[in-house]
Order: C-alpha cells, then sequence, then structure tokens
C-alpha cells in the first residue's frame, strides 16, 4: 500500500501545476493481458496491465519558451514472470518526458529529459545508443514501456537550410531495464547479481555529436559520441575454475564506448533505401576479456517500398562484425572449459555468438474498411531462433478508442543461455487504448 500510495502522491505532483500551465493535455490509457502459448510448457498468464501516460505541453506567457512533460504509470493485478517489472511502476520510472525548449534564432536549445534518435533504421538501429532500452518486453515491438530517455542538455545550430548541428550532453545515463533476479552459471557455480541502479552513477558524461543535411536527392547524418553504455558488462572473478558451491558473485558494471556512424537515405524506385552504419569501440579490442562486450562494425540496410494490393512494406537487413571475437586468454587458476563457459555466456548476452552475424526483419501492413482495421505482420529470420512471427490486428472503434490483438511466435529452439536477456517465450496479447 505505501509503494501505491507513493505512485499516488507522485502522480498528483506531476500532474496538477502541469494542468494548470499546460495549453495542449493528451491521454493514453490502455488495459492488457499477455498469456503464455509455449506448446511444451501449457498455458500460463503472464501479465495484465493497466497502463497510463498523461502528457502536457505549454509556453511561458511572454517568452518564447516552451515545455513538455509526460508520465508512465502503471499497476499489474497479474504480475509478469521473472524479468518483467513487478506489481506497480518503478518511481524512478515515473517520468517519462520532462522537457524545457528555447528557441535562439540559428540555435535551439532543450534541457530536460527527453528521447533523442540517431539513424534512419526503425528497427535494431545500430546508431541509436542514446536512450536506454526495456530489454524484457513481452513483445519486441512494444510501443508503451520501450524507452528510458535520460536527462540531457541538446544544442542544434542550423548553420542553412538544410542543416544542422547537435550536440547533446548527458550527465548521467539510464542503464538498460534487464532480467530481476539473479542468475546462477551452472557451469561455474557461480551467481551474476543485477544492479537495479535508476541512473550509471559511477561513469558519467556522455558526449554526442551529430551533423545531420536534408537534401532533394539525398538526407545523412554523421555521429560521433563517447558515452556510457547502458548494457551491462561483466567482472571476470579471480579464477574460473568451475569450483562447486558458488564461491564467487560475478557482478556488472557499465563501461565507456566510442560510436563512430553515419546513415544515409534516398528515394529507390517506388520505395525508400537507407543505411545505418556504425563502429562501436570498446576496451576490449583485442578480445582478451571474456567479460566485455566486443567491439564491433554493424550494418543496417533498410528499403520501404508499397507492394501490390495495397501493402506497405518494409525489410531490413542487419550485419554485424566482431573484432577479435574469442580471443579471451587464460589467466593464473583458470580453467580452459570453464572460461569457454563463461565468455559464451557473456558473448551470448551480447548478442555477439559468432564472429559474424546477419538476420532478416520484414514489416508488412494493410488497412481495410476505411482504414479502420490494421492487420501487420512481423516476421524475423535470426541466427536464433531460427524464425520470429508477430501477427498483429487492430480496430479503430472511434475517435478515441481502438482495439488490439496479436502473438509472439519464436519456431526453432531459443538459444540455450542461463543469461538470456528475455527468458519469455511464445505468448499473445489482448489490448484496449484510449488516446485523447
Amino acid at each position: 500500500m505505501k509503494r501505491y500510495a507513493l505512485i499516488a502522491a507522485a502522480a498528483l505532483a506531476l500532474a496538477a501545476p502541469a494542468a494548470v500551465m499546460a495549453d495542449e493535455f493528451r491521454l493514453t490509457a490502455v488495459a492488457d493481458y499477455f498469456g503464455g502459448v509455449e506448446p511444451t510448457a501449457g498455458y500460463e498468464s503472464l501479465r495484465s496491465r493497466i497502463f497510463l501516460r498523461p502528457w502536457f505541453s505549454g509556453a511561458v506567457p511572454g517568452t518564447e519558451l516552451r515545455w513538455q512533460l509526460s508520465a508512465n504509470l502503471w499497476v499489474q493485478p497479474i504480475a509478469g514472470p521473472e524479468g518483467v517489472s513487478g506489481y506497480a511502476v518503478e518511481p524512478a520510472d515515473i517520468l517519462d518526458e520532462a522537457w524545457l525548449y528555447l528557441p535562439m534564432g540559428a540555435f535551439d536549445l532543450s534541457l530536460g529529459q527527453k528521447p533523442v534518435a540517431y539513424g534512419f533504421a526503425d528497427v535494431f538501429g545500430p546508431l541509436n545508443v542514446v536512450n536506454a532500452a526495456n530489454r524484457v518486453p513481452l513483445s519486441l515491438d512494444e510501443p508503451f514501456d520501450s524507452r528510458l530517455p535520460s536527462p540531457l542538455a541538446q544544442l542544434q545550430f542550423y548553420p542553412d537550410f538544410d542543416s544542422t548541428v547537435e550536440l547533446v550532453y548527458i550527465p548521467f545515463m539510464r542503464p538498460d531495464r534487464e532480467r530481476l533476479g539473479d542468475v546462477l552459471l551452472s557451469g561455474l557455480g557461480d551467481t551474476v547479481r543485477w544492479r537495479r541502479d535508476a541512473f550509471i552513477l559511477d561513469n558519467p558524461h556522455s558526449l554526442f555529436l551529430r551533423y545531420s543535411r536534408y537534401g532533394e536527392r539525398v538526407d545523412f547524418q554523421l555521429l560521433y559520441g563517447w558515452y556510457a553504455d547502458q548494457t551491462p558488462d561483466f567482472i571476470r572473478p579471480a579464477a574460473l575454475n568451475a569450483t562447486p558451491g558458488g564461491e564467487y558473485d560475478i557482478e556488472t558494471v557499465y563501461a565507456k564506448r566510442h560510436i563512430f556512424g553515419g546513415a544515409y537515405a534516398f528515394k529507390l524506385g517506388s520505395g525508400t533505401f537507407s543505411q545505418d552504419l556504425a563502429f562501436k569501440l570498446t576496451g576490449d579490442l583485442d578480445g582478451s576479456d571474456p567479460g566485455e562486450r566486443n567491439s564491433e562494425l554493424t550494418v543496417n540496410t533498410q528499403y520501404l517500398a508499397n507492394l501490390p494490393f495495397g501493402v506497405l512494406s518494409q525489410f531490413s537487413l542487419v550485419y554485424a562484425h566482431f573484432i577479435n571475437h574469442g580471443k579471451h586468454e587464460l589467466m593464473p587458476g583458470d580453467d580452459t572449459a570453464s572460461l569457454d563457459y563463461f565468455a559464451q555466456a557473456v558473448q551470448g548476452f551480447h548478442t555477439q555468438p559468432l564472429q559474424n552475424i546477419a538476420f532478416i526483419v520484414a514489416h508488412f501492413e494493410r488497412q481495410f474498411m476505411r482504414e479502420r482495421l490494421k492487420a501487420e505482420l512481423n516476421v524475423g529470420f535470426f541466427f536464433s531462433p531460427e524464425l520470429y512471427l508477430a501477427p498483429r490486428l487492430s480496430y479503430q472503434l472511434n475517435d478515441n478508442w481502438s482495439a488490439a490483438g496479436g502473438a509472439d511466435i519464436n519456431l526453432g529452439d531459443p538459444p540455450d543461455a542461463a543469461l538470456r536477456r528475455n527468458p519469455n517465450d511464445d505468448n499473445f496479447y489482448l489490448r484496449l487504448v484510449f488516446r485523447h
């Protein structure tokens, strides 16, 4: 009850002054239910949730200063399984966006907590490293609880009508939302202790510099970033000798990365072609540390086109090369089999199980009944599981209400990894949405 009271008090504290000052108000309310449909495990209730997102915006009288404020509020009568948030929203997750915007001629300044997206890719964008993400969603395209913006200062300069130079400073990044419980690595007898910090306080100060140009024939971006990665590394135990009894705790740590990248997009035939390219430089360029993420080169190629019969399609091909993959070294006291097991678990967690990986994601959608009914299908071909299917169906009941349903189906065995980031298998959902 104390927790629910805290959430209610936080909601009132956010809403009361904003409602008085706001020029515009919006509300998104969602009620949904997820059920498990794994054939070998039988039926299971995974989660029910009531979700609210109030949204306010306005201007300070007599100035050009504008502001925006939104919040995430939810309760879960049926709480999710291990890896999904508990019965109610964490206090640190209540604040969604809260920022001020001041135009100053050729400059714009934004201060506060807001999402920032880089590149042109809509799925698995390698340049999208600014905002933390929910890594344990029940659906991969979770629309309401997928982003975790960090507090920042954003300065944008417009040297001409087509170009933008942008500098973003983030004092403290937010970590990705990971699994809740500690994980025993059975091949070592050691336990991974997850951190539950709301912000990465021990590795502050992240910087991003982007140049964008939007032309008649081609749009492009160039990006450099030096930042605290929201995905953790793992501190290697003193010795990897698989001694029974769980001698060591394996702790997580957030390290600094460099990212060098670019993106471009142009019209191709009846559609739009784009590529995002990124090189992420980690502290493990030589591949010697089995607990740290490898440096990587990633290319996302995307094509958006209209198909016959009114079908809108989007195809994404993602290729990644991991530099010096599998070059981890033995230390005194290490056992070779235990070292390989630990490295395999960590690389699987970082989605770096092989030297090279590639996967394809396709999206199809078609509208019917004067655009009130929309059918969608997401298809992914991965290294594991082999095939991912996500059919969706939504219907606009009236101007404010809509109903939706869908499923997430994996064909092929999931990876046999103790550190698997999302432990959930096949599921379906039913959802009712109110927007005002």
